[in-house]
Order: structure tokens, then sequence, then C-alpha cells
């Protein structure tokens, strides 16, 4: 590696003393680093200075590094075993691109540790000192006849005096008191001028929480000292009338406040031993209440007529509820036409029943008196026959009853890792029969999202899409196309925590229970199953899994604000983004510590659904919590819980993991898959899956691409929801050693299993949307007369399915008869049906007898068959396959074989590695140290042509640091 600087020969150098205090647990020796020595964490060691600061000097250019932050240098420091690099504590600038690196502006001269500021600590003199390093350009001095101070709109000059030469700090006290608040301070020296906020709690007496923030909770907590210990009568004033006593204990006092809407504005009195009152600076909270009123639809079968009404919408405000006004709106794309309902005004609108059956969907607009809105979007279902059915609580639409779920991750779809690289592969997912995507998480992270230990989940800002992946825009549009080809988009969101780098931490971190944040994280160990992750809190006593990270931080779903805020930021990407559901990361963690750790739904289950099914009825939403099994029952809407589905992970872990192709494992797949015949209600269902972006590759677990064949099969055409990872249909997995680049490596498009599997898994998923035997929850299994030779019914009246499955390497012949007690509707003897085999494609005539349908089948090694029994023969359209990912890959055929120069080059803490083969290769990347030890491989398998990249983060195969 070759890094090279150009200096042009009267560049101006200017001595920088870097400063740090490392923590106890930040063990020596101690560097300072940056991409002015390209990032070499051995190079620049510091030097004990006494006190437990560590400093060292260092040249640098005026303007900073070539290619870098113009005019400026970014730097870290490092000690000893250091995974994560510490960034300077009393420097406000840092990166914000997750890698967090300070930020130092070189110029001449430089100013250096601008104190206080936003993160040093709460400033508790009203008449603080202003401080700052002050470094001159080499061989010149500081012009102290230029040094201004400002502070908020006060400025104060002719202050060179408080500069030292010898120490080059420049000290300034200022003379006026400033009030308890957040405030503004200005540096100038010479031509660089520099700034910085701090927050003031001062004073004799004083109330500590931060002031200025909203909340919805009417109940805050205040907390405050005394200057005088021996003080403990103490007078707290709202708004100037309300008094309330407390008792102050060694100097701090607390009160528990009622809030009235509004602003409340908070001073508090004591009286000292001399008789002189004292009163605190004012703080103040303003108290919201939701003034909306509340849309509601309600649907009634009315005979020839639908009524649709809303005279279950209400006005929080007493009495006024009669006064609201209604808009009634129809949705686009609804069966057939619903006549009188655009443009209604009444409270309810009487509608000709529709003669086409299906899902129709309508809005409804509230307004107040005042102006005030709020609307809903519902639906309701219209049968063959003419009954109709509004939809509750717990209605999911028939888009989930007949769900074929596709997990994409952006990273591994493509080897751009982008939004809009996707986009050409929605056709060829909607082609594969699948209707709904799964997509990893999007919003931006503390780190750029990679296809290692960070594939989304570290999340420090939920209203943004994470950069490396595109703009809100490009995710708009992503979901507008997936909707124009039918197909539905959830998004993956981590409800049970956010980033150690998002903003509510740093400020609950610097104030603490005075922060308005400090509630919206969980800070003590609540008794609960952790999966075995146990629980840990941090230096700064906030609680994590300690299987996770000290980077995902508990949230506290229990506090009112921290509740109704993220459920808005939810509530807000269904209706910024019209996405069309969620899928809950970890969402029995918060389930779990719901009243305390005895668990529950209400602090975040029911209420997240109740604001996101107002907001759209028609979304789906998915937990990652156990979905099977005793107690599971709870977490569903079925059961006045929060989700629709939840996963199988008996089924994955004791019967698909393990699956080992006896007569036995084959029982034991259908005691799984049949959950001996329980389901939590109508509109439940599990989410089922042989391998996702968490497991192993299913054809690595197998060592096959035939084998995964039968379990396919037997899962894809079950009851539940269907889930296939993307490549899982080319058998992407198969041969790569290294793990992560299994499960979320850029998939081979043209990888081995294609031949055998995108097929397969096709015709599974489109037979699957297009048959209703699949749409219900009942299954029975049938006696096949062979222990390898898997099958099962599907019953569905005029239609009935039978799903057979081979799980032997041998061509069997079989021949078995299903009674017709196991069929739904009228099957009778004597009479002639067709058996359709639409995997297949073949039909064949088949009459029972006494109360039994005969079948006779020859199964392919690992072969399937799918059977429709009906009066007349049915048939299986597949639209085509070929194109999508072929073009794709071909547009990106190189023309030879390429190894880039990694980017970026000084890094810190990843980079990447891109590489172009021409023909299918075998593809090995390693990274080796000095002496020609190899530390991690990147890349070991076999790639088709293509572009591909690898990323690097610093670690060793065994997860160390060694960058």
């Amino acid at each position: 590696m070759v890094i090279m600087f150009l200096e042009a020969l009267s560049q101006q150098q200017v001595n920088v003393t870097f400063r740090w205090k490392p923590l106890p647990s930040q063990t020596g020796p101690y560097y300072v680093v940056g991409d002015f020595n390209g990032w070499n964490n051995t190079q620049l060691p510091l030097n004990y200075a006494g006190d437990g600061l560590y400093t060292r000097t260092v040249t640098l250019n005026v303007g900073g590094t070539p290619g870098g932050v113009p005019g400026a240098i970014l730097y870290k420091f490092y000690h000893n075993g250091a995974a994560t690099w510490p960034n300077d504590p009393l420097n406000p600038r840092y990166q914000s691109d997750g890698n967090a690196n300070s930020i130092l502006y070189i110029k001449n001269p430089t100013i250096y540790h601008f104190l206080p500021n936003a993160r040093s600590s709460i400033v508790r003199d009203a008449q603080p000192v202003i401080s700052a390093y002050v470094y001159p350009a080499v061989g010149s001095p500081v012009d102290t006849g230029t040094i201004v101070v400002r502070v908020d709109t006060t400025t104060y000059t002719g202050i060179g005096a408080s500069y030292n030469p010898a120490t080059q700090l420049f000290t300034y006290k200022i003379p006026q008191p400033l009030l308890s608040g957040q405030h503004s301070v200005w540096l100038t020296v010479g031509s660089n001028i520099d700034s910085v906020t701090f927050t003031l709690q001062a004073g004799y007496v004083q109330i500590t929480n931060v002031s200025g923030f909203a909340t919805r909770n009417p109940q805050r907590t205040l907390y405050g000292s005394v200057e005088d210990l021996g003080i403990t009568d103490v007078k707290v004033i709202r708004n100037g009338i309300d008094t309330f006593s407390v008792t102050a204990s060694s100097g701090k006092f607390t009160l528990g406040a009622t809030l009235t809407e509004g602003v409340n504005e908070f001073r508090a009195a004591v009286v000292d031993t001399l008789a002189a009152l004292h009163v605190s600076d004012p703080v103040n909270f303003t108290y919201t209440k939701d003034h909306r009123p509340r849309a509601h639809i309600t649907t009634i079968d009315a005979g020839s007529n639908i009524i649709l009404s809303g005279q279950g919408s209400i006005d929080p405000d007493s009495g006024q509820t009669a006064y609201l006004t209604y808009r009634w709106e129809v949705l686009p794309g609804n069966p057939d036409t619903l006549s009188g309902v655009q443009g209604a005004t009444t409270s309810q609108v009487a509608v000709p029943k529709p003669p086409t059956s299906g899902e129709y969907l309508v809005r409804l607009i509230v307004s107040d008196s005042t102006g005030l809105k709020d609307t809903t979007r519902s639906f309701f279902q219209v049968a063959s026959g003419g009954a109709v059915a509004g939809a509750t609580m717990a209605t999911v639409p028939q888009w989930v009853k007949n769900g074929r779920m596709y997990t994409i991750f952006f990273k591994s779809l493509t080897p751009e890792g982008t939004i809009n690289a996707a986009l050409p592969y929605l056709s060829y997912i909607r082609n594969l029969g699948a209707n709904i995507i799964w997509v990893l998480p999007v919003m931006e992270n503390a780190y750029p999202i990679d296809n290692g230990v960070g594939p989304g989940y570290n999340i420090k800002n939920f209203l943004k899409i994470a950069p490396e992946y595109g703009t809100n825009a490009d995710f708009k549009n992503f979901v507008q196309q997936a909707h124009a080809l039918g197909l539905r988009v959830i998004v993956d969101v981590t409800p049970n925590h956010t980033s150690f780098a998002h903003p509510w931490v740093e400020h609950a971190r610097l104030f603490r229970e005075n922060s308005p944040y400090w509630n919206s994280y969980v800070h003590s160990i609540i008794s609960h199953n952790t999966n075995g992750l146990g629980q840990s809190l941090t230096a700064d006593g906030f609680n994590y899994y300690s299987g996770f990270s000290d980077q995902l931080l508990n949230y506290n779903w229990a506090d009112l604000d921290a509740r109704l805020t993220m459920t808005d930021i939810y509530d807000w990407w269904v209706n910024e983004f019209d996405i069309d559901g969620y899928r809950f990361d970890v969402y029995w963690g918060p389930r779990r510590r719901t009243n305390n750790g005895i668990g529950g739904e209400q602090e975040m289950g029911i209420p997240v659904r109740q604001a996101l099914k107002h907001r759209k009825a028609d979304i789906y939403l998915l937990a990652e919590d156990d979905g099977t099994g005793s107690g599971t029952e709870v977490i569903y809407a079925d059961q006045n819980g929060g989700v629709d589905s939840g996963y199988d992970w008996p089924l994955y872990h004791n019967a698909i993991k393990n699956f080992n192709f006896t007569p036995l494992a084959v029982d034991n797949l259908h005691t799984r898959l049949s959950n001996s015949g329980y389901v939590p209600g109508p509109n439940a269902s599990f989410m089922r899956f042989l391998e996702n972006h968490d497991e192993d590759r299913i054809s690595s677990v197998y060592g096959s691409y035939e084998k995964t064949k039968p379990v396919a099969t037997a899962y894809m055409l079950a009851p539940g929801m269907p889930m296939i990872y993307a490549g899982q249909e080319v058998g992407f997995g198969l041969g790569i050693s290294n793990y992560d680049g299994r499960r979320r490596g850029v998939i081979d498009w043209n990888f081995g299993g294609k031949p055998v599997l995108q097929a397969h898994y096709q015709r599974l998923a489109t037979i699957r949307g297009t048959f209703p035997a699949f749409w219900g929850q009942q299954m029975s299994r049938l006696t096949t007369g062979n222990g390898l030779v898997y099958a099962y019914a599907r019953p569905f009246s005029g239609e009935n399915a039978l799903v057979v499955a081979n799980a032997s390497a041998s061509q069997v012949e079989v021949s078995f008869s299903v009674p017709v007690t196991q069929l739904t509707g009228t099957v009778s003897d004597g009479v002639q049906y067709v058996l359709s085999d639409v995997y297949n494609d073949s039909t064949y005539q088949v009459t029972p007898a006494s109360g039994n349908v005969p079948v006779q089948l020859s199964l392919a090694p690992y072969g399937s068959a799918v059977l429709l029994l009906a009066q007349t023969a049915r048939t299986l359209t597949l639209p085509s396959l070929t194109g999508i990912s072929d073009a794709v890959t071909t547009e990106m055929i190189p023309s030879t074989f390429q190894l880039h120069q990694n980017y970026p080059n000084p890094f810190n803490p990843s980079t990447e590695i891109r590489y172009e083969i021409p023909v299918r290769s075998d593809v090995t990347i390693a990274v080796y140290n000095i002496l020609g030890i190899e530390v991690s491989r990147l890349v070991d398998g076999q790639h088709a042509a293509g572009s591909y990249r690898a990323v690097w983060n610093g670690r060793n195969s065994n997860g160390s640091s060694v960058s």
C-alpha cells in the first residue's frame, strides 16, 4: 500500500498538541491516529502529562489532509485492544457517517478544545470560563488583539490578555451571569472563527431538568438542587400561580408534577439562613393533548346493500362529536364499482352490493368544527355468495392469507447494494410467485450497512434511508414500483432497541435523568427470558442484551412519550412511503419486559397495532417472536395481541435444520407443520422458512441442492406464511466456506443450484398463490405406505389439494387412498373426477370407491406432486423467469479479471474491496499482515462472471481488531 502526499514549498504548518484522558477501562499504551498518518495506530504514542492526561504534539499542514474533509483532518485515539477507536470526547465535531471520526480544522491559528461545548458536560457556573487552545502557524505568534468572544448576543473585545502564549491556552470568565438554558459562543482569533453550544444549569437553587421540551405525558418528575445543603424547605411554583412544597435532602429535591395543557413554567424558591429569597431560572415543558377527532369505519351487511358507517367516529373534546363532518372516498384497485361512496358527506352511506367478490378499500376523513381532521382507511370483503365481512382489528387482507414472502437484503441482492440497483429484480420476484417483499432494515445506521456483522439493525436515524442505499425518494419509488407490479412491501424495524449513536442516547448520556430521553431507555436489569442472551448495563447505565452488543440499547416502551414517539415513527413510514407493514425485530424483547418483566402486549404490541391499522387496515405485522408453542398465542391479534404472524422456530430448529431423510424425520416434520391442528385464530399464521439472514443457507446445511426440494414442497404448501430468502431459489451458499458470505454475501444469480431449484420454487409459490386450497389453515396427513413419501391434504370444496413429496434419493412408485373424510365438499363414490398434477403438468381420471380416492404416482428422487381433485382439469400458468437475472448479470460481465484498490484507504473502521471476474471462477480474497500471515478470509468460493465487492471491518477471523 502506498500513500502519497504532495506538499507545496510554501505550505504553512501548525503544531497541534492532542490531549486525551482515557477512561479506566481503556488500558494503554495510547496513540493518536488520523488521516494525516494513514491511520497508523502505532506511529504516534501519547505521553503522560500527569493527572490522567496524555498528550502528543503533531505538526500538521494548514488546510488539512488532501482528499479528506476540506480544510480539516480526521482523527481518533487508540488504546491497547480497542475494537472501536474512541474519538475526542472534548471535540464537538465528528463525522456522522458511522465512523464518528473527530474533525479538526487546521488553520492559522487552529482552535482546539473549545470549551464548554455540547459534549463536555453541563455547566454549573452562571459565569462560565470560556477556554480553548490556540495554535499559530509554526514561527508565528497569535495576534491577541484580534481575539473576540461573543456569547449569544453579547460581544466581548479587548481580551487578548486572556491568552497565555506559554501554554497556548485562552481562558476568559464571562463577566455577566447567564440564565440557565442553552447558549451559543463564538471565538474569533485572527481569520479563524469557531462556535460551540453548551447547556447551563446554575444558581443558588435550580431545577435541573432540560427545559423547552414538549411532552404528551401529563406526569413529569422535576429534579432540583440547592447550594446550601442544610436547606430542606423548597417551594416549586408553576406558571407563577400554583405552589408545591417539597423537601430537599443533601441539597437535592424531586417533585412529581401533574402538567396542565400548554406551557408549564416552573421555578424553585428557597429562603437562606439570612432570610434572603432565592428563585431559580425558569424551566418549562409544553404538555400537548391530541384534540383531533378519531375516524372510525364500520361495515354492515344489509341484504342487497352495504352500509358504510362512520358513526363510531368521536371527538375527544366533550360534546363535540355531534358536530363532526364526514367525507368518504373510494380507493383505486377495487374489484368493482362502489356506487354513491366517492365524495359522500353523510355519517353513513348505503352502497348497492357489488356483484364482484373480493376486497374493497374505502377511506373516511372526519373533521371537527376547528378544522382538525383525521383519516382512516379500511376494507371489507364480499364473498362469492354475496356475504359481506368488514375488517376488525384482527382481520388480515387476502394478500396475507395467500401470502408468499420473499426477503431481500439490498447489500446482497446486487453488487451495487443500492435501492435503485434492486429495481430490475421486482419483476423477477413477482414472476417467481411471491407477492410480499420483506426488506431488511433500510434506515441510517451508526456504521454503513455491510454484508457481514452490520446488516442494518444498529439504527441511529429512523426517518432517513441509509445513505449507502440511496435516498428517501429512492425508497418511495421502490415501493411504488413494487405496488405497480402487485407486490406488497414490509420493512424490518427494531422496536427492541436503538443505536448507541442515536441523538436521543447522546442527549440522555449528557443530561441523564434531566433529559427528556432518559426514560426512553431501560436502565435496570429486568428479570425475563432473554433467549440465553443475558442482560448487562453500560458504564453509564443503559440496559442491553449481552449476546447482542452494547451498541444496541434497549428501548423503554413503558414510558408514554417513548411509546408515542416510536409509534408515530412507524405510522409516518406507512403514510410517507405507503409501506404495507413491518417485520418487528426482537419483538420478544419489549413484550417480555412489559409490566417490569411480567410480559404482555399492552405497552407495545397493542398500541402500535391500533395506530397502524387505523392508518391502513390492510397491513401485515410480523413479529420476530415465538409463534408456536404453549403461551405464544398471546402475541396474535386474534387473541388480542399485536401481530398477525410469529416465527415457527420449533419447525426450523427441530424438524428442518436437522432433517435426516428418515421416516422418523418425516413424521417429525409433519408434527411440526401441523402444530397438532392448533392455530390461534382465523387470521393468524406461522412464518415458516428454510433459511434467513440470521441462519445458514439450507443448501449448505444439507450439502445438496436436490435434498432441499421435498422439504421446500412441504413448508411452501402447508398452512402459514412461507418465506423465501433471496438466493435460496438458486441454492446460493453451497460450497462457500465463509459463513457471512453464505448468508449475506452478494448473490450469484447463476449459482449451481439454479437449474435444480429455481423452477421448483416458482411452481410452489405460484401454486400457492393460484389455488384457494392453500389459503386456509387446515391440513391432514395422508398415509402413503412409504415412510419416506410424505403426503398431506389441503381441503377446499370443489378443489381439494393433495401434496406429495419424496424424501428419498430413489425413484418411487406409490399407491395410496385418500379418505373422502379428509376432504371438503361432496366427493361421491362412482363419480369420475379429474386429478390434476399442477406441479408436473399432468392429469388423470379417478373414481372414488368405498369412500376413498385412489392415487397412483411415480416420483423422481426428491420429487414432488401437487394434485387438485375437481370436476374438471386444472392447469398452472407460469410467467417467464428467463431474462431478469440473466439480463442483469450480463450487463455486469466485465472483460478482464480486476482487483481494485480498497476504498477508503486509509480506513476506519471498514474498507471495501471491489473485484471483477469475466468467467465463472473460484475466488479467494484474503487479508495478510506484514509478516505474510493470513488474518482474515473475506471471500472463498465459486463466483459467476460479474462485478463484486467485499467489506473488511479490520478484524481477524476471531473477531479481534487487527487494523
